[in-house]
């Protein structure tokens, strides 16, 4: 059960949203010595990152490019460890954590300059509010689109999906509590601390989603006091990144934080490592368990 949960499937880029990554600036950065690949759209201007969700690439936020650019923003989008074209992680093959997606989105938003806004799907929404307890000072403004809000409730219907028993669930979920020293519960993002959520925030959701219930948008929306539900009805948990009117929502969003900018100085790549690294290098899962 362990190996499954954390094993990612890689997919590769629809001629589409090969072609918007063609038009990109691509460009790669170190994460603990492998690489992880990302593009970046315009010279100019605030920037807006793109992160993808489990299992996804960067290409499947292709739609959001033009709509961020013509707003006046730069856009940046990268592949997660072990997700795209990016090498694999620490711990080999297909596997990797949200501890070493949230270090790679520290990374890459330092190199990227000053961001205004991020937009993250799915398992990228947990990765990116996994980086801001952990310590990431994230943008104003945040659109998290069908977000993986709650991963606590969701490992009985994963035992159930591949066949796992009680005994091997019950062993499974206090395993990983030990491997990295939290609870399931700190992985949960309505629990962030309420002093991370004076930020503004767009969640949108289907409300038929199969493979992320609306229950988890619902909740983060019912923990943050300046968030706002967007609901779709039949777009699934996908085809809403490519939905023009959730495109423009998306991007009519950020609209303040455009009109609001100069923002802060941007940190410098070496200074993205921080108590992110040592969290996994003490969970049990550091490099002896990996290639390197």
């Amino acid at each position: 059960m362990d190996r499954a949960w954390f094993s990612a499937p890689r997919t590769r880029p629809r001629p589409a949203a090969q072609t918007c990554l063609d038009r990109g600036e691509r460009f790669a950065l170190d994460v603990h010595g492998r690489r992880v690949v990302a593009w970046s759209w315009g010279e100019a201007g605030p920037a807006v990152l793109l992160l993808h969700g489990w299992g996804g690439h960067a290409g499947q936020m292709h739609a959001f490019v033009a709509p961020l650019r013509e707003a006046g923003f730069r856009v940046v989008a990268f592949d997660a460890p072990a997700h795209g074209a990016s090498d694999r992680s620490r711990l080999g093959g297909r596997r990797v954590t949200f501890f070493e997606i949230a270090e790679a989105l520290r990374t890459v938003a330092a190199a990227a300059g000053p961001l205004a806004g991020l937009v993250a799907h799915s398992g990228g929404c947990a990765a990116a509010a996994l980086a801001m307890r952990e310590g990431w000072e994230a943008p104003t403004q945040l659109a998290f689109v069908s977000p993986f809000a709650v991963p606590s409730e969701t490992i009985d219907d994963f035992a159930t999906a591949i066949g796992a028993s009680e005994d091997v669930t019950a062993r499974f979920s206090a395993g990983v509590e030990r491997r990295f020293g939290r609870p399931w519960s700190h992985f949960d993002i309505p629990n962030l601390p309420e002093r991370l959520k004076h930020r503004a925030l767009l969640v949108v959701h289907d409300a038929e989603d199969r493979e992320v219930p609306f229950a988890h948008g619902r909740a983060l929306v019912d923990s943050w006091p300046r968030a706002r539900l967007l609901t779709t009805h039949g777009l699934g948990h996908r085809r809403l990144l490519q939905d023009p009117d959730v495109v423009a929502q998306v991007a009519g969003f950020f609209a303040p934080a455009r009109q609001a900018w100069p923002g802060p100085e941007a940190s410098s790549p070496g200074s993205a490592r921080h108590e992110l690294d040592l969290a996994y290098e003490t969970s049990g899962l550091g490099p002896r368990h990996g290639p390197g």
